[in-house]
C-alpha cells in the first residue's frame, strides 16, 4: 500500500500545530492536577483513618490498574472511530465531554462526599476520551505538519507531559489548599466556603477541557477520507485490528522498531519502582555515610530524574532531531538507556545513581520523537488510526509487565542484578536491530512499499 496522494499539509500548517499544542498542553496542565487532586480526595476524605490504610492502597491501586488498562482496552476502538471521522470534531468533542464530567464531578464533591465507586467510573469515562483524543491527535500531525518538522513536534508534545507530570501535583496542592487560606484571612468569598479544594483543583481542569476545545473549532485540520465502514461496530473494530497488524507484518521494519519500543517501555517503565527499590536497599550504606536520611535520597534521585526527562524534551524540542536517517535517532538513545539502566544497577554511589537515572530519562524524549516521526511519516494519512492503535496496544501493554515483573523478582533476589538484567535487554536489542540493515532503512518509504508489494500488501 502506497502513501496517498493528498500528503501536502496547509501552507500555515506550523502555525496551526503551535496553536493547537498551546491549548492542549493547557488541558494536559489540567489533566494532571485532577489526578493528584482525586489521590488527595481519597486520602483526606474517603480513608483518612489510619485503619483505612488498606482501603486507601487497594483504591489507588484500583484507579491506576483501570488507566493502564484502558490504554490497552480502548486503543482499537479509538484508533477505528479516529480513521472513520473528522479528527477535528472527534477531538473537540473528546475535550467538551471531558469538560462536562470534570466539571460535573467538582459540582458533586461540593455537595456531597463522592463514593469510591463514582470516582471509578469517573477515571473510565475520562481515560476514556482522553484515549480516543490522543488517537486522534496523533492521527492529525501528519496532516499539519511537514515530514521534516514531525520529529520537533512531537519533542514538543513529549516535554509537555513531563513537565505536566512534575509541576501538576504541585501546582495542584496549592491549589487544593487555597480555599483553607483564604478562609483563614476571612477573604475569598464562595471559594473560602469550600470545605475541600479538591473540587476547585477539578473545576480547574474541567475549564481546561473546554479551552482546548474552543481552541480547536478555530484551527484548520484536515482530515483524509474516512474509511469504509462494514458490519457492525464490533465486526469494525475487528477488522481494523486486523488491518493494522497486517500493515505492519506486511513491512518487517516498523514492526521490529515497535519491538524496539515495547522493549525500551518493558525495561524503563519500571524506573519509579527502580529508584526506590535502589534508594532503599543498595544504596542505604551510601546515603548513611552522607549523613542523608532515606527521604532526604530519595527527593535527591526524584528531582534529578524529572530534571533529566524536561531538560531531554526541552533539547529535542529545540534541535528538532534528525532531518536524515532518523532511525538513529531512536536506536542510539536506546542503547543509552539500556547502559544507563545497567549502571542504576552496579552504582553503590547515590550522586552516580542519580546521573544514571538523570542520563536514561534525558534519552527518552529523543527516542519518543525521532519515533513518532517516524511513524506519521510512514504510515499513510487515512490509516494512521488503525496503525497507531496497534502500535500503542504492544508498546503499553509492557509498561504493566515491566513493572510486575522487577517487582516480584525484588521479592527473591536484590535489586541491583535484577535492574542489570532488564537494561542487558534493552542494549541487546538495540545493538541488534542497530545492525540490522533492514531497520536502517525503515525511514525509507519506497523501501517499505517494495517489502509490502512482495507480500501481496
Amino acid at each position: 500500500m502506497s502513501i496517498p496522494s493528498f500528503q501536502g499539509v496547509p501552507a500555515n500548517g506550523w502555525r496551526t500545530f503551535l496553536t493547537l499544542w498551546g491549548s492542549q498542553s493547557v488541558s494536559r496542565f489540567g489533566s494532571a492536577l485532577s489526578w493528584f487532586a482525586l489521590t488527595i480526595y481519597m486520602a483526606q476524605t474517603l480513608y483518612p483513618a489510619p485503619e483505612q490504610k488498606a482501603q486507601f492502597a487497594l483504591a489507588t491501586g484500583a484507579l491506576a490498574i483501570a488507566a493502564t488498562l484502558l490504554a490497552v482496552l480502548v486503543a482499537p476502538i479509538a484508533g477505528s472511530v479516529a480513521d472513520r471521522t473528522d479528527r477535528k470534531r472527534l477531538m473537540a468533542l473528546c475535550d467538551t465531554l471531558g469538560g462536562l464530567l470534570t466539571l460535573g464531578m467538582a459540582a458533586l464533591m461540593v455537595s456531597m462526599t463522592a463514593p469510591f465507586w463514582v470516582l471509578l467510573l469517573f477515571v473510565i469515562a475520562t481515560q476514556s476520551l482522553d484515549i480516543v483524543h490522543e488517537s486522534a491527535m496523533d492521527a492529525s500531525l501528519a496532516m499539519i505538519v511537514p515530514d521534516e518538522h514531525l520529529t520537533r513536534a512531537n519533542g514538543l508534545l513529549n516535554t509537555t507531559r513531563q513537565i505536566s507530570g512534575v509541576v501538576g501535583p504541585a501546582a495542584a496542592a496549592l491549589l487544593i489548599g487555597l480555599p483553607a487560606v483564604l478562609s483563614k484571612g476571612g477573604a475569598g468569598g464562595w471559594l473560602a466556603g469550600l470545605h475541600d479544594g479538591v473540587p476547585f483543583a477539578l473545576g480547574v481542569d474541567g475549564l481546561s477541557y473546554l479551552v482546548a476545545a474552543a481552541f480547536l473549532t478555530r484551527l484548520n485540520i484536515p482530515s483524509p477520507p474516512p474509511a469504509d465502514s462494514a458490519g457492525g461496530a464490533v465486526a469494525t473494530v475487528k477488522a481494523d485490528t486486523r488491518l493494522g497488524w497486517t500493515y505492519l507484518l506486511h513491512r518487517p521494519p516498523l514492526l521490529q522498531l515497535l519491538l524496539i519500543g515495547a522493549a525500551v517501555n518493558f525495561a524503563a517503565s519500571a524506573i519509579p519502582v527502580y529508584e526506590t527499590l535502589l534508594t532503599r536497599y543498595t544504596l542505604q550504606e551510601d546515603w548513611t555515610a552522607r549523613g542523608l536520611g532515606f527521604a532526604a535520597a530519595l527527593a535527591i534521585m526524584t528531582t534529578v530524574t524529572s530534571a533529566g526527562m524536561v531538560l531531554g524534551g526541552v533539547v529535542i524540542s529545540a534541535w528538532g532531531g534528525l532531518k536524515h536517517n532518523r532511525v538513529l535517532g531512536i536506536l542510539v538513545p536506546s542503547l543509552v538507556i539500556g547502559l544507563g539502566i545497567i549502571g542504576m544497577g552496579l552504582s553503590r554511589s547515590l550522586p552516580l545513581t542519580a546521573v544514571m537515572f538523570g542520563l536514561t530519562v534525558f534519552c527518552m524524549p529523543f527516542s519518543m520523537a525521532h519515533s513518532g516521526g517516524i511513524w506519521q511519516a510512514q504510515v499513510p494519512r487515512e490509516m494512521q488510526g488503525r496503525v497507531f492503535a496497534v502500535r500503542r496496544v504492544v508498546s503499553r501493554f509492557t509498561v504493566p509487565l515491566g513493572m510486575a515483573l522487577v517487582s516480584a523478582l525484588a521479592t527473591r533476589f536484590p535489586p541491583g542484578p535484577v535492574i542489570v538484567g532488564m537494561g542487558t535487554l534493552v542494549v541487546v536489542v538495540a545493538a541488534l536491530q542497530l545492525m540490522n540493515p533492514s531497520v536502517r532503512r525503515v525511514d525509507d518509504r519506497e523501501y517499505l512499499d517494495g517489502l509490502a508489494a512482495a507480500k501481496g500488501g
